[in-house]
């Protein structure tokens, strides 16, 4: 049975660490540009930064439409854009390209910005939860959603957990069944805990509760997958040599984008 080194394991979460930052950037960033869009068809001016959205309009102008249509179509996009990143991972799951995986990621935060902003956002009344509190509903009807909202990301790791190993295919030729937790560990669960560090410090000394929890909440996804993968058999890939090594221009470009991440949403972008 083929089994992994520390030093590849070690690997296997640096590449896996990157990917998950080059994914939040762009979904973040894609989000915060359609969230500040729709707040300009109501014709409400907006700058976007790293840590929150500002709108140029006084509190007492706000309208119900505007406030729904606002805070709803961050999420939706994410809940669409999921959908399709997905359908895309299906189709390239048996490839071998690292690649694969920053579909992965891009998938599982896009589950993040709908589910869990529907989540935390009752939770924190901020986020979609404006939208939850603009529609009257009253702290039992708040707690539904909030545990539907935790249910769905179980269930979809649930779901998800034999199609998400098939990313060990990019290092390994056979994932043993004894070792899928092992890899589930090193190419899912430490990229999120340092990844979601790393975010935090970026964005120091701005970020908020609400967001940490945010960003937080893909546990209640990542943790089913690992919990399957201590039921799944041995996995068989192809038998073409593979080779575990880093990849540095994945490296060099999660840097370049959280310098101009950093510098640019540091700044502010107008609408």
């Amino acid at each position: 049975m083929q089994k992994m080194t520390g030093k590849q394991q070690l690997i296997i979460g640096i590449n896996s660490t990157v990917l998950f930052l080059i994914a939040y950037l762009l979904v973040f960033s894609l989000t915060s540009i359609i969230h500040a869009i729709s707040a300009s068809a109501f014709d409400i001016p907006t700058q976007l930064f790293y840590s929150h959205i500002q709108y140029y309009i006084r509190s007492y102008d706000w309208t119900s439409d505007a406030v729904k249509g606002i805070f709803s179509t961050g999420p939706i996009l994410a809940l669409l854009s999921g959908i399709l990143l997905w359908i895309l991972y299906t189709r390239v799951a048996e490839e071998t390209g690292i690649l694969k995986l920053l579909v992965v990621w891009m998938t599982a935060q896009c589950v993040v910005f709908f589910f869990g902003d529907m989540m935390m956002g009752a939770l924190f009344s901020k986020g979609f939860g404006y939208v939850i509190m603009y529609l009257y509903f009253m702290d039992t009807g708040k707690m539904i959603i909030t545990l539907f909202a935790l249910m769905a990301m179980f269930t979809l790791g649930l779901l998800m957990a034999r199609q998400l190993l098939f990313t060990a295919n990019t290092y390994l030729n056979i994932l043993p069944g004894d070792q899928a937790r092992k890899f589930v560990l090193f190419q899912y669960l430490l990229p999120f805990v340092t990844g979601n560090i790393i975010i935090g410090l970026i964005k120091l000394p701005e970020i908020s509760l609400y967001e940490l929890f945010l960003n937080g909440s893909m546990i209640l996804f990542l943790v089913p997958i690992y919990i399957r993968a201590g039921m799944m058999q041995d996995l068989f890939f192809d038998e073409e040599t593979k080779t575990i090594t880093i990849y540095w221009k994945s490296i060099a470009i999660a840097l370049l984008f959280l310098i101009l991440f950093r510098v640019v949403f540091g700044i502010g972008i107008r609408f």
